[in-house]
This record gives C-alpha cells, sequence and structure tokens, in this order.
C-alpha cells in the first residue's frame, strides 16, 4: 500500500470553511500541489492572510505545471478535483497521513463530494500524525498547546514555511519516518 502525507491550509476553524491549498506528499519527485482560487476570501482572517495567503507561490490562474510526477496547479475546485483523480489514478492501493487530519481529511473529502466518492484507491479511514506521536511518548497534553511538539524542528528543519501545504506535507512524512525509527 502507498503512504502519501497530505496536508491543506484553510480560511478557519469552522464548519463553512473552504480550501486555500492542498498538498499530497510521497516523495521529492512525487507530489500533487494546489492552490485554490475560489476559496471564501471574506473568511480569510489577519492571521491566515499572513500565515497562509502571504506564502501562496502559484500567480496565475489554472496554471498545470507538471514535472515528472511532480504536479503544481492553481484553480477552482472543479479543475483541482479532476487533475488530483488522474494523479491519484498512478498509484495502486493508498492510505492517507495528516497531521492533525480533522479538518484535512473532511475538506479533502468535500474535494469529491463527501468521503463516500472520493477515489476508491484510497483506503476510507485516514491516519492521525498527531495521534503516533502521543503513542511514541512525544506528545504528552497539558493544556490546549502545552505538551505539543513542533514538527519541523522534529524533523529537523527550520519553519519559515510551516503553513504551506506542501511543505507542511512534506514534513508530516519526515516527521512519520523519524517516528518509525524509534
Amino acid at each position: 500500500m502507498t503512504r502519501i502525507f497530505l496536508d491543506t491550509e484553510f480560511t478557519g476553524l469552522h464548519k463553512r470553511s473552504t480550501l486555500i491549498s492542498l498538498a499530497l506528499y510521497f516523495d521529492e519527485s512525487t507530489y500533487f500541489y494546489a492552490e485554490f482560487n475560489d476559496y471564501s476570501k471574506h473568511q480569510v482572517t489577519p492571521w491566515i492572510q499572513e500565515n497562509v495567503i502571504s506564502k501562496l507561490q502559484i500567480q496565475q490562474n489554472f496554471l498545470y505545471s507538471k514535472d515528472g510526477e511532480q504536479v503544481n496547479l492553481k484553480g477552482n475546485k472543479s479543475q483541482i478535483k479532476k487533475s488530483l483523480r488522474l494523479w491519484l489514478a498512478q498509484f495502486g492501493s493508498i492510505e492517507i497521513w495528516a497531521d492533525v487530519l480533522a479538518y484535512d481529511w473532511v475538506l479533502f473529502c468535500g474535494l469529491f463530494g463527501g468521503a463516500l466518492v472520493v477515489p476508491s484507491n484510497i483506503f476510507y479511514a485516514p491516519f492521525d500524525l498527531s495521534t503516533l506521536f502521543r503513542m511514541k511518548g512525544l506528545i504528552v497534553p497539558n493544556g490546549k498547546y502545552d505538551g505539543d511538539i513542533n514538527r519541523f524542528e522534529f524533523a529537523g528543519l527550520e519553519n519559515q514555511e510551516q503553513h504551506h501545504a506542501l511543505a507542511d506535507a512534506r514534513v508530516g512524512k519526515l516527521c512519520y519516518e523519524k517516528l518509525m525509527e524509534r
């Protein structure tokens, strides 16, 4: 089974949130990165503007660039869904991993119209890195954020790119590999 790491950036922690960007990361040569041009701009807070929107990189709408299996795309939800289906089809069975994945998974499934209609090669249940961190004794909850661990530091990287979906998905994979060595 192919293990792919997911991260999304979105307009807020609420039920009407919309996708700003999405990344699925297999390795340096195989990933899918998309920026949405149809997210709810009225939901963008100053924090999201500063920490997410400012890190978007693709300037031209529906710019689809494929270098080998590296896909970089900017477009609307429909265009991205179509391109993502094609990209996912290259794999056999897929398991999705993400860090603190509640919103990521719901928004990912929503892109396809719901959990029952995601591509059939994706296992129905995602796997959560934060749970793996907890099981390995590296997260010890002690309040809202106390007891957590910085994923970029754990992966041995600087975190200037935190809240960029592709960087976060890549860090997810690096953390997974490091955790599995323990």
